[in-house]
């Protein structure tokens, strides 16, 4: 099979602390033009919990980390591949050899052979760390949507099917009608949402999306954005990149969007996305949002806080989170997530609006923070709240609160 050296560098690198997209692209067409080889690597993170799991019951002593992954490998495509067990035994094998561990094949054939036996029904006993492993989260991650949700609801939450379709929405000037059109004419099968479409391949579509008459915008993120209220004026988009709410409350309202972002690199994606959409009307800045701007106090109708979070509601996009997060970045998001909204509250002008909203399902992100912050400013009063359902967003599931000044 080819492309496993590249999907073991990929992987590499994830495990290392890189995002699994960058990881892709680093490898080049090798990787990102073999299809084998691509879902080999998201294969391999999706089932991180797992393959952990399952390695662990089958070796008396861990293994180091190269020989560790290049186990996982083996036993995602023996479960996801239709190669033969003796194969997939082989390519391992070979695989090790090209990346200098070619002193442990023999470890390795012994191990995926006895997975291919009997490896593949080893689950936990222990109905939390079970769990860990359906969702594919560290058992602490579990433990907390536990305590914000309760079992059934965390259970529910974290179990549900994930999709691994692309979700568009069209410009404003094309519309949905107009966009099905063009993906008829083009022969993309599609599955239409209350915001676009789940298509399957991107490539399919490249040409409308070099041309701005689509754009991908997960189902979540164009739920939250097509929340946002207005009463005329400059918006005011206070964590905007890579750009995509900015974009559609420009194109939707007409208005001026103040698009911030605290990273140069970021705003510049910013502009980027604006322009391929042919949208003029956003004004990206560089802003620390949790430093208070005395000359917009009170100068903006509508405030849309998309705080940074945990992303634990896009998994479906970015599984590599599940590997990423751990209690103390956790704590520093939730930390930020106060300063901003205390930050943004202040620039609402009297009854204008403010969105707080995160792509995250778990209650101390969300409604914590709101209720927060509606405890330290009266003046402000909960309009609606809303989290997308992870059975409606293929998986996702991103919460929204929308508040007025009165």
């Amino acid at each position: 099979m080819r492309g496993l050296v590249e999907a073991y560098r990929a992987l590499n690198d994830v495990y290392g602390g890189s995002w699994i997209d960058e990881a892709i692209r680093k490898q080049g067409a090798a990787l990102s033009d073999n299809k084998g080889a691509f879902r080999l690597v998201y294969g391999v993170v999706e089932h991180e919990y797992l393959y952990e799991y399952r390695v662990f019951r089958l070796v008396n002593r861990a293994p180091k980390s190269a020989i560790k992954l290049l186990l996982k490998m083996g036993m995602c495509l023996l479960d996801c591949s239709a190669l033969p067990a003796y194969t997939v035994v082989s390519e391992i094998a070979e695989t090790a050899k090209k990346v200098g561990k070619g002193a442990v094949v023999g470890f390795l054939n012994a191990v995926l052979r006895s997975y291919a036996e009997k490896g593949k029904d080893l689950y936990p006993d222990d109905p939390q760390e079970l769990l860990s492993v359906r969702a594919n989260l560290p058992v602490w991650l579990v433990d907390r949507y536990i305590q914000e949700w309760g079992e059934e609801e965390a259970t529910r939450r974290l179990t549900m099917p994930r999709t691994v379709k692309t979700h568009i929405r069209p410009a404003f000037s094309v519309g949905k009608e107009g966009l099905a059109d063009l993906l008829r004419e083009r022969s993309v099968s599609y599955e239409e949402t209350a915001h676009g479409f789940y298509i399957g391949a991107v490539s399919a579509v490249s040409d409308l999306l070099r041309e701005g008459k689509a754009t991908v915008m997960s189902y979540g993120s164009a739920e939250v954005a097509s929340a946002v209220p207005y009463i005329g004026g400059e918006i005011l988009d206070l964590c905007a990149a890579p750009g995509g709410k900015s974009v559609y409350l420009a194109e939707k309202y007409g208005a001026p969007v103040v698009a911030c972002d605290l990273h140069p690199h970021r705003v510049e994606l910013v502009k980027k996305y604006a322009k391929r959409m042919r949208v003029d009307n956003v004004i990206a800045r560089v802003e620390d949002g949790t430093v208070l701007k005395k000359e917009w106090v009170g100068a903006f109708g509508t405030v849309l806080l998309d705080a940074p979070c945990s992303g634990l509601g896009s998994l479906a996009a970015n599984p590599d989170i599940a590997i990423h997060r751990n209690a103390y970045d956790m704590n520093d998001l939730s930390c930020a997530q106060y300063r901003l909204i205390e930050t943004a509250g202040k620039y609402v002008k009297q009854f204008g609006f403010m969105e707080y909203s995160t792509c995250s399902d778990l209650p101390s992100e969300d409604g914590d923070v709101v209720r927060w912050f509606l405890d330290r400013d009266p003046s402000f009063l909960l309009q609606e709240e809303h989290y997308t359902d992870p059975a409606e967003g293929g998986g996702e599931s991103y919460y929204y609160a929308i508040l007025r000044k009165v």
